[in-house]
């Protein structure tokens, strides 16, 4: 009898337990919304807006090898400041020294071969130049002096030799030394090592698709800014501009207009939206930021509000 209530009874206390734990106890909480991730709003009445990427002021350099080789060292890292002339990556010269050394030398015999024709020139004019003072067919015979002058015009022949294979030597010296030189890749300008993409003992190709170093000139920073097709006409350089982090609303930065890229080019940045069109044309604007903050890097995406002193008929974008 016991047992015909008592199992039925701890049943429904289960089912009950169950219920009150499902709802209550193990019910997760709902997480707080990230207010970081919320868009910024428009600071003008009217806007164009677009979407803008920090850039160093020279562009974002990507720095190749003229050479292809063995890197055997990389003197610079990520963030640092070089100047126009330091080395940024150096390949194994071993090579080119022993060819610039070999010509070296080649150049030295040259030299010596060209100072040797000279003094044999220098002795047959001589040698020639007294002959002539003598009478011929008594003191001289006219094949003795025929011999010296034809003595003259080899040893002068010989010199003009020489001087061409010591242009020649100098020219082989020249290019081995220039092969030399192109094996220490420099910065071709003053800024900051933007990326670090080789460590020694990695082969570099000359001429390929992702350069070794990226560096550029980030004072001050610049933001390139996209803007659609249909709202060139309402653009202006004389707007105001301002642009906010697009992780953070609040970081917001004014703008000083640079220039306009004076080409309109396929959108190249898509952001995915279902409504985006793949075939939409874009102009590229160039500005300034006025007050760097620490928080800015190059590479960050912005969004970009322009100010549109007259506004087109109807809603107005914000």
């Amino acid at each position: 009898m016991i047992t015909r209530y008592v199992i039925p009874f701890l049943g429904l206390v289960g089912l009950l337990w169950a219920i009150t734990f499902v709802f209550t106890i193990g019910r997760a909480e709902t997480p707080q919304p990230n207010q970081l991730s919320l868009p910024p709003s428009a600071p003008f009445a009217a806007t164009i807006s677009g979407t803008g990427i920090i850039e160093a002021n020279t562009r974002n350099i990507e720095i190749g090898s003229h050479l292809s080789g063995i890197v055997v060292a990389v003197p610079v890292i990520e963030g640092q400041v070089v100047a126009k002339g330091d080395v940024l990556f150096a390949l194994d010269s071993r090579a080119a020294e022993a060819e610039a050394q070999s010509s070296r030398k080649e150049l030295a015999a040259a030299q010596a071969h060209l100072e040797t024709a000279r003094v044999q020139l220098a002795d047959d004019q001589d040698q020639l130049r007294r002959a002539e003072s003598l009478k011929v067919g008594v003191a001289v015979s006219e094949d003795a002096l025929m011999r010296r002058r034809f003595a003259v015009k080899r040893a002068a022949a010989n010199v003009t030799q020489a001087e061409a294979e010591l242009e020649s030597a100098r020219a082989q010296l020249e290019s081995a030394e220039v092969t030399l030189s192109r094996l220490s890749v420099t910065a071709p300008i003053s800024g900051r090592v933007l990326k670090v993409r080789v460590q020694p003992g990695e082969f570099v190709q000359a001429g390929q698709q992702v350069a070794p170093i990226l560096m550029g000139n980030d004072t001050p920073l610049y933001v390139r800014v996209t803007i659609d097709e249909n709202d060139v006409w309402r653009f202006s350089g004389e707007a105001k501009a301002e642009a906010a982090l697009r992780s953070n609303k609040e970081i917001k930065v004014p703008l000083k207009f640079v220039r306009v890229e004076p080409y309109v080019q396929p959108k190249q940045n898509l952001s995915g939206r279902s409504t985006e069109l793949v075939d939409t044309r874009v102009l590229e604007v160039v500005y300034e930021i006025a007050e760097h903050k620490e928080q800015l890097f190059i590479g960050q995406q912005m969004d970009v509000f322009i100010e549109v002193k007259q506004p087109v008929d109807g809603p107005v974008v914000k």
